[in-house]
């Protein structure tokens, strides 16, 4: 009987020292630009997917010769949900991104999921006045 009360009391130490960490990492993967940030973001049932906009004024961070020989480029961009809140997010792309023109971003955490052109009517208000300082 002592057993079992110890077995249940460590497993629920466990399950709620693993909800207690799951509810801090997003605030500790924020802005992180690394696969182990990506990664904690992808799998965190707390984080939730959203879509965020960006400007494309920024240059690569880095060019690379991909797996297949292809080249890829490399770029950290400051971006913004609907209600203004901003967020730093690096991703890999096939394509030199054109210059001044606006990207949506379908992102869990710092794990970009998908990301497309945009024309700038279709970007909420408030994301346009702050991409507008970018």
């Amino acid at each position: 009987m002592k057993i079992i009360k110890r077995l249940l009391g460590l497993a629920a130490l466990l399950i709620g020292g693993l909800g207690l960490t799951a509810a801090f990492i997003p605030q500790v993967t924020r802005n992180q630009h690394s696969e182990w940030a990506m990664a904690l973001d992808n799998v965190n049932p707390l984080v939730k997917s959203e879509t965020v906009y960006a400007s494309t004024s920024a240059k690569p961070v880095r060019e690379y010769i991909g797996g297949a020989g292809e080249k890829e480029y490399t770029y950290q961009l400051l971006t913004y949900n609907s209600a203004g809140k901003s967020r730093t997010l690096t991703f890999d792309s096939q394509w030199r991104l054109k210059p001044n023109k606006f990207l949506q971003i379908e992102t869990k955490g710092q794990n970009v999921e998908s990301w497309s052109a945009v024309l700038n009517d279709r970007i909420p208000g408030s994301v346009k006045r702050n991409l507008a300082t970018v």
